[in-house]
């Protein structure tokens, strides 16, 4: 046999060979593209969270403008105000002035918005949080301009960091949370006083957004709006918490720069009667009816009875102004100025007794006595008078005649 002959059976294992190394080739690309592929799968998810976060942070804030309000929280519309929820919790009510009529309250405020330049949802951000928790960039990000009219001084709680957060949803939902504590103003209305019930009204207004712009709103998706913490108000001085409205309070600031929202919120306190009844009702009764011994006490005796009515009008009027010393002065009559005024009526009756009957046994009694007297004299003068004008002699003409 030739070589000819076995030419073509070469030919044949030469494009075998051939059509095997293309193949190898093309497994070998698709096992490494796989490879490739799962280490950036990989990778993309062991990316840090919180290295995550700032990208959207930083992607969020690149073209945010905090001067600006937000868009209108009704998406439908192209203009309108932007709705701003609001939460509080009570955390402590304390110093109930009703002296200087204000109240110290610490609160944890929250509200909550739309502002949809921060929604991060569409971004093309892999794993991206439900929500991001910045304590720090209030100063970066708009916030409603909220105030207290009845404030007369507050601070912020800065122990260990400042107590406030910033948390930023993915739908561009903004959540703000401040601990406060605050002083405020409560006109007190005492004409029933110590049986009097206190409304103090808790304001908050926007400052520079008319209705146009802000609407407030109580947050009731979760609940009461206004929460007391477990204990808040069982140990009032004085004072029991009755409850806290906030349904029925309209509340809009007129001004003459225009009209801003408003939301209220009303707690009731009622006086604890069983302080006073103890401090002040009872202690004084008991003056008034010890100062009603002296009608026991002989009336000859001048020092006694003079010192008990002296001790016991100095004693009222000693808790009088004790009284007076813990409460504003007001225009009008208290329900407590009946009370003492009463007691001290009969605590100054008794001592007045006492000095119309020494007048009377002093000096009336013996000009009475004299005139008694005169009177009985008059008397006697009278019937002898009246006997020697009615005497008759007895007769004596059958005598005359005999002789």
């Amino acid at each position: 046999m030739n070589k000819q002959a076995f030419y073509p059976l070469n030919v044949c294992f030469i494009n075998s060979g051939k059509y095997l190394l293309f193949i190898s080739l093309i497994f070998a690309q698709f096992f490494i593209l796989n490879i490739s592929c799962y280490r950036v799968n990989e990778s993309v998810s062991h990316v840090d969270p919180d290295a995550n976060d700032q990208l959207i942070l930083q992607k969020l804030l690149q073209t945010y403008d905090q001067r600006v309000r937000p868009p209108p929280t009704n998406v439908s519309e192209n203009t309108g105000p932007v709705l701003v929820k609001v939460n509080i919790l009570v955390r402590m009510i304390s110093k109930i002035d009703v002296v200087n009529m204000e109240y110290g309250m610490q609160i944890t405020f929250r509200e909550q918005w739309y502002d949809r330049r921060l929604a991060f949802d569409h971004l093309n951000f892999p794993n991206y949080p439900k929500f991001l928790t910045v304590p720090h960039i209030k100063k970066d990000v708009w916030t409603p301009d909220t105030f207290f009219p009845t404030e007369k001084s507050a601070h912020r709680h800065m122990i260990d960091t400042e107590n406030m957060f910033l948390r930023i949803y993915a739908d561009g939902r903004v959540l703000y949370s401040v601990r406060l504590s605050l002083t405020l103003s409560c006109p007190m209305h005492l004409k029933l006083y110590p049986l009097d019930v206190q409304n103090c009204d808790f304001d908050l207004i926007s400052y520079a957004h008319t209705t146009k712009d802000i609407e407030y709103e109580w947050d009731t998706e979760k609940g009461d709006p206004v929460q007391l913490k477990l204990g808040v108000g069982n140990d009032l001085p004085n004072f029991h918490l009755e409850k806290i409205d906030t349904k029925g309070l309209d509340c809009v600031s007129h001004t003459n720069t225009g009209s801003y929202a408003c939301l209220r919120m009303r707690i009731k306190l009622s006086r604890l009667f069983s302080y006073y009844v103890f401090q002040l009702y009872i202690p004084t009764g008991m003056i008034v009816v010890v100062s009603w011994v002296s009608f026991w006490i002989d009336q000859r005796s001048t020092a006694g009875r003079v010192a008990l009515g002296t001790l016991t009008m100095t004693t009222m009027t000693t808790v009088q102004s004790s009284i007076n010393s813990k409460l504003p002065p007001v225009s009008y009559i208290k329900l407590v100025d009946y009370w003492l005024g009463t007691c001290q009526t009969f605590v100054f009756g008794a001592l007045l007794e006492y000095a119309v009957v020494a007048y009377i046994d002093t000096n009336c009694k013996p000009a009475a006595n004299r005139r008694q007297q005169i009177r009985k004299a008059q008397k006697r003068q009278f019937f002898m008078e009246e006997t020697e004008f009615n005497y008759q002699p007895p007769c004596t003409c059958g005598i005359v005649r005999l002789l």
